[in-house]
């Protein structure tokens, strides 16, 4: 960010950007050869702007359209006309559907120029899709994951990168569900720790149908040999996904779907079927707790 040396007295429409041209701003944003006129107390949320425009000014600060001129060459106009868009009506900004796109580009500037309610505002959006509570994921979370992994690692958002590697180690990149380009997008450790962390749950998977935990060195699930048979048979029904299918087994959202909707289907005597359901409730738990140390995280 920089105030520019040479002065502008005449307005080229053509490299004025409209939505941002106010007669009566008070500051000109240069961006990409694009000239925004804008208002000073709109910029006064960025940390940055705000200390510079309380700073004297020096009387040979160049100016356009009789406005002080700083250039950002190193920005790109469309991050700036999403922060703009926020600066002056942010309650109609925040009611709109978003896409990662625009998140991406409200982080960027909110970062830089440390605009503090946006940067939240951003957070909360990248949490709505990769929340915390792996077991409130959605199928928003499958789309654009790779890039989520970036995202967080670029502009410090570290609490959605558990449920964006998860995301992206449910989906069969054999159906091209990623975009086919992740392994592009990650970096080479983000890309082992995905492959690491789609080992380990393919391995609570098998330890699961096969009701067997080589870590505890006991059962998954306590359960008489009347009911056992059915159980696993009724398991590996429920969490095996059918070949068709863009995504492996969503082991958290599934088991955590069978438990609200109560095991339809399954018979258990009511001793095994109390320990049963309780057993897939603490495995779900630990489950959850295991996942970002799953991906190295």
């Amino acid at each position: 960010m920089s105030l520019t040396s040479c002065t502008l007295s005449t307005v080229d429409s053509d490299k004025t950007e409209n939505r941002f041209w106010f007669e009566d701003g008070n500051i000109v944003l240069e961006i990409e050869s694009k000239y925004f006129k804008v208002h000073r107390d709109k910029l006064m949320s960025s940390l940055v702007f705000s200390t510079m425009l309380e700073l004297p000014q020096p009387e040979s600060v160049e100016s356009h359209d009789g406005c002080p001129l700083v250039q950002l060459s190193q920005d790109a106009i469309q991050d700036w006309i999403t922060a703009l868009n926020w600066m002056y009506d942010r309650s109609s900004f925040e009611l709109r559907s978003t896409t990662l796109d625009t998140i991406a580009g409200a982080l960027r500037i909110s970062t830089k120029y440390e605009v503090s309610d946006l940067r939240l505002w951003c957070k909360q959006q990248l949490l709505l899709r990769w929340p915390a509570d792996l077991s409130e994921m959605s199928t928003t979370a499958m789309t654009n994951s790779a890039e989520a992994i970036c995202l967080a690692r670029d502009f410090d958002v570290p609490e959605i990168l558990p449920a964006a590697f998860y995301a992206l180690s449910v989906q069969r990149w054999a159906k091209g569900i990623d975009g086919g380009r992740s392994h592009l997008i990650l970096s080479p450790d983000d890309l082992r720790r995905l492959i690491i962390g789609r080992e380990e749950l393919q391995e609570r998977l098998t330890d699961l149908l096969t009701n067997w935990d080589p870590r505890a060195n006991s059962v998954v699930f306590r359960l008489c040999r009347m009911c056992q048979p059915s159980c696993m048979s009724w398991l590996s029904s429920q969490l095996l996904p059918p070949s068709h299918s863009p995504y492996g087994c969503w082991l958290i959202h599934d088991l955590r779907q069978m438990s609200v909707k109560g095991f339809d289907g399954l018979h258990l005597c009511k001793g095994c079927g109390s320990d049963f359901r309780r057993n897939v409730d603490d495995f779900v738990r630990q489950l959850q707790a295991a996942v970002p140390g799953y991906f190295t995280l």
